[in-house]
């Protein structure tokens, strides 16, 4: 009995520290080039039933998604949903017209606050500087856990498939995140469509 206490104040004490290292703070930035007007590239990060073709989040995850609210405007969600159950959602909270598209994210998993922010800079005719910036409030300990369990890592690498998803979709041919060319507007099914008869 002594010695499962002692190892439970052992544990506390080790969680308590790797919380006092971890940030509790994770900020970055990812930005690629578009070779496509910003009009088009705001459109197509706005437009939730754009992102759900070129966003790497649903193949990732191996989710299907819906859209809530009127499309293309603030308070627009996406709905994320794993083997038919909802499991949260990502909701467009600014826009700034051809400039800045700024989305909150809700889901499972320990209390954080991630935001995700996309300002758009025209680069000359025909092509749009796309920067991606991400910031998560993790309170503690849940810090010590994103940190050490790699979560800080494999979000970004996902923020940058995003990113060449997007280049991919708003460039000519208007490719999706599978590689299918569905042109402009984007047409034909999307594989990630949640089907609301199986919700």
């Amino acid at each position: 009995m002594e010695i499962a206490l002692y190892g439970l104040l052992g544990l506390v004490a080790l969680i308590a520290l790797l919380s006092a290292l971890a940030p509790s703070k994770v900020e970055y930035i990812e930005e690629i080039t578009v070779g496509a007007p910003v009009k088009d590239v705001y459109d197509d990060i706005r437009l939730q039933e754009h992102l759900m073709r070129w966003s790497a989040w649903p193949k990732e995850t191996k989710s299907t998604c819906t859209v809530e609210g009127v499309d293309g405007e603030t308070g627009t969600k996406t709905v994320f949903f794993t083997k038919g159950r909802r499991v949260g959602h990502q909701e467009v909270v600014r826009l700034k017209e051809n400039e800045e598209i700024v989305i909150t994210l809700v889901g499972p998993g320990p209390p954080h606050k991630p935001k995700l922010t996309f300002e758009l800079r025209p680069e000359g005719e025909g092509r749009t500087r796309v920067l991606a910036r991400f910031v998560n409030e993790l309170p503690r300990p849940f810090n010590a856990i994103w940190k050490f369990a790699g979560l800080t890592k494999w979000t970004r690498e996902m923020h940058r498939k995003d990113l060449a998803g997007l280049k991919a979709f708003s460039e000519p041919p208007h490719r999706d995140i599978n590689g299918a060319t569905v042109g402009r507007p984007p047409q034909g099914v999307n594989p990630y469509e949640h089907n609301k008869q199986t919700a």
